[in-house]
């Protein structure tokens, strides 16, 4: 008597190989709870204009690095509400946020996960206009 292996039977795999299919699925939900997380932020930011002479706040992710007519290494923080055009970062808050400026090239730089920073907001230069980004300040 002889057997046949039916060769419609799926493949098997292991426990152990099933254990680091949920660990990587898992990593994977965690992201996007990040991201979420992240661009609800983000939304809430937009919503509500920081008054004059206080701190907004935005999601940071993308550092883009420039130069100065001095030479000099420039840094944009972007991020809702802020990522048509950026706020000015200096180098020396960037450790506060836990990038370290040496790391980053030149020109757009992602920044994974985002980070909430602190924003200083400057005066309007016009009556009616409201309050423009002026540096970021630090981690919120």
């Amino acid at each position: 008597m002889t057997t046949q292996t039916p060769t419609n039977q799926p493949n098997r795999i292991t426990a152990a190989e099933i254990r680091q299919h949920f660990e990587e699925l898992y990593k994977e939900m965690e992201t996007i709870k990040t991201m979420i997380e992240t661009m609800r932020g983000g939304l809430q930011t937009a919503a509500t204009p920081p008054a004059i002479g206080t701190f907004g706040e935005m999601i940071i992710d993308s550092i883009v690095v420039g130069v100065d007519d001095k030479g000099k290494k420039t840094y944009k923080a972007k991020g809702a509400p802020y990522q048509k055009h950026g706020v000015r970062i200096w180098d020396e808050i960037m450790p506060k946020l836990g990038i370290d400026p040496e790391t980053l090239q030149f020109g757009p730089n992602e920044i994974t996960p985002a980070i909430r920073a602190r924003v200083q907001m400057n005066p309007p230069t016009e009556e009616g206009k409201t309050a423009q980004p002026g540096k970021v300040t630090g981690k919120l």
